[in-house]
């Protein structure tokens, strides 16, 4: 036997067929742009659901990205320019040395001002050869001597000469001097060795 259609079971029927489609049609069928952050609950989206290597840097926060490897260091850049030279300095004051004196081979003093200061020929003496004594009473006390032999005249032989300088002070050491003798300057000729007369330059502090 069939049932008998009724008008109220006809309308439950339609009701139960539209809202089945409707639902449908909700589902499968979601207009552009219609979810949004409201839509979706909070961590519904996890790695699973993330296309790999489909994020950008920028989608990252600061941080959250590890630091990369170093590279490798670049080229050495170009050389920078020269900078420009300084300012001569001022002269400084002339030397503090006590006394200075350029002695000729035969003992004489050269008398130029660059060249001597308070030594006089009158103070030196030779005893012999490569031997010169000087007498300093009026500039003592000396502590401080030295000797430079001459070699300014382009002569190979002239690199021979060696000269020295030593204190005496009332001490003559054997070497002919007078008594009063303070200093005494030897010369001698390397190849040789044997003392020899010679210019020298000598200083006294």
């Amino acid at each position: 036997m069939r049932p008998k259609l009724t008008p109220s079971f006809v309308i439950s029927v339609l009701a139960l067929f539209i809202a089945l489609g409707g639902t449908g049609y909700a589902i499968s069928k979601l207009p552009a742009n219609s979810v949004g952050p409201k839509q979706i609950k909070k961590n519904a989206v996890n790695s699973a659901k993330v296309k790999d290597k489909s994020l950008l840097t920028k989608d990252f926060k600061a941080g959250q990205l590890p630091a990369g490897s170093q590279g490798p260091a670049g080229a050495a850049g170009a050389a920078g320019a020269a900078g420009a030279a300084g300012a001569t300095g001022a002269t400084g004051p002339a030397g503090s040395a006590l006394a200075y004196a350029y002695v000729e081979g035969q003992g004489t003093v050269k008398v130029v001002a660059e060249k001597s200061k308070d030594i006089t020929t009158a103070m030196v003496s030779r005893p012999s050869t490569g031997i010169y004594c000087f007498q300093l009473e009026s500039i003592w006390p000396v502590h401080v001597v030295a000797a430079t032999a001459e070699s300014s005249y382009g002569n190979a032989a002239d690199s021979d000469k060696v000269a020295s300088a030593q204190v005496l002070h009332n001490d003559d050491f054997g070497l002919g001097c007078p008594s009063d003798s303070d200093m005494v300057v030897l010369t001698r000729d390397l190849s040789t060795g044997s003392p020899d007369n010679w210019f020298f330059y000598v200083t006294l502090n």
